[in-house]
């Protein structure tokens, strides 16, 4: 049976978006206009007075018929409850870390999800949500835009949370979060909702392992080294590691976007889309970076032209790192396939630090970014990384 439920955030997620779009269009048509009207001075000031005044009702109108939609939308109109989350997400992973000032009941917190997608509250709601826990945990942690659900599959294509279900020793712990919000403050979100995890789970934990997709990865990394430097139990049992698609160095796609701002800029007509470009989230701009810390980014200007002055973090020692990056090409290897990966990520960049020795790297050809999450082959080879991994002893923990 699918979940459905009211409308709710979309009404309001539509109007937040609407007012975000129309500002920049509407400050762009003033200046351009502008131009136009400059020259006749005085002669011109009765025109572009109602110029102003009918641009100014226009674009109030539209924002005044979204916002009735809006209010529609939420009253009147339900959707399936994935519907709802992912247009959540969208708006988090866009403008996450602007929301509080103006739209706060559309911001995801940071908390475990069960199978339909409701908040876990840590406590009492961990057995209920997992009667049959296991100690062996596997934490899943989606990536930019995304929900848990990108874990899951179809009937006719079961996804690794499928794969998990059907291993009874495992035990799937599903994220959701904040994905706009910087990779550092999910980083340390996710530390210690897992320490609390750590000291409320029903059986004494064994073994954790972490699996992130695209900013996932990031985040994962991040977690476990704010958890190692603030002495956190859970990090002594972390065993594994997985990265899929994850920017380790950095993503193409988020320095062309610091590019086209700054080329946007330079004109006056057009630099109102650079200002709407440069108000993407700052977990956006995180991406240009890859797996960096707090610290790094003093001094930095992350909407300065291709800066990057930040050096990645060094993988958290004494864990089996695995990692998992695709191209689009067939053939692995190929030239086209190592230039452009997987639309998103390049092989370099999702396969991390080799030089650290990484236990485990496989490239899939033929998959873009997305289609890497789903690959039988990645879900395969996750699987076998998860259960070739001993249960770590914890008397040797620290």
């Amino acid at each position: 049976m699918i979940e459905v439920r009211p409308a709710q955030n979309v009404g309001s997620a539509l109007t937040f978006v609407t007012e975000r779009v129309a500002a920049p269009v509407e400050a762009m048509h003033r200046v351009i206009a502008g131009r136009w009207f400059g020259p006749f001075g005085a002669i011109g000031a009765p025109v572009r007075k109602a110029h102003d005044a009918l641009t100014t009702a226009t674009y109030e109108s539209v924002r005044l018929g979204v916002a009735a939609v809006g209010i529609g939308l939420d009253e009147l109109i339900t959707f399936e409850s994935g519907t709802v989350d992912s247009v959540q997400a969208f708006v988090n992973g866009m403008w996450g870390d602007d929301l509080g000032r103006h739209e706060d009941r559309l911001e995801i917190t940071l908390s475990i999800r069960d199978r339909g997608g409701a908040p876990v509250t840590i406590g009492p709601d961990l057995a209920r949500v997992f009667p049959a826990a296991t100690d062996r945990l596997v934490v899943l942690v989606h990536g930019l835009v995304e929900t848990e659900r990108c874990w899951h599959g179809t009937e006719t294509e079961p996804g690794l949370a499928e794969a998990l279900e059907d291993h009874a020793d495992l035990t799937a712990v599903s994220i959701r979060y904040n994905s706009g919000l910087r990779v550092s403050e999910n980083g340390m979100r996710l530390a210690m909702l897992l320490e609390e995890v750590h000291s409320e789970w029903s059986v004494p934990v064994q073994s954790i392992a972490l699996i992130g997709h695209s900013m996932g990865g990031l985040v994962v990394r991040s977690a476990c080294e704010i958890a190692r430097t603030s002495g956190h139990r859970w990090i002594e049992d972390v065993g594994d590691v997985v990265t899929v698609g994850a920017p380790h160095h950095g993503s193409p796609l988020e320095k062309v976007a610091n590019v086209a701002a700054w080329g946007l800029g330079v004109a006056s007509e057009t630099k109102p889309l650079a200002e709407f470009v440069n108000e993407r989230s700052v977990g956006i701009k995180d991406l240009r970076f890859g797996a960096i810390g707090e610290d790094d980014w003093r001094g930095v200007d992350p909407d300065a032209l291709l800066r990057n002055t930040v050096r990645s973090r060094p993988l958290p020692p004494g864990i089996d790192h695995h990692f998992v990056t695709g191209v689009v090409t067939s053939d692995p290897t190929h030239p086209v396939g190592n230039t452009v990966g997987d639309l998103v990520v390049r092989p370099g960049s999702g396969t991390g630090d080799q030089h650290h020795g990484p236990r485990n790297t496989v490239v899939i050809g033929g998959k873009n970014h997305f289609g890497l999450l789903h690959a039988p082959a990645v879900i395969s080879r996750v699987m076998d990384w998860l259960l070739a991994s001993p249960v770590r002893d914890r008397s040797c923990a620290g």
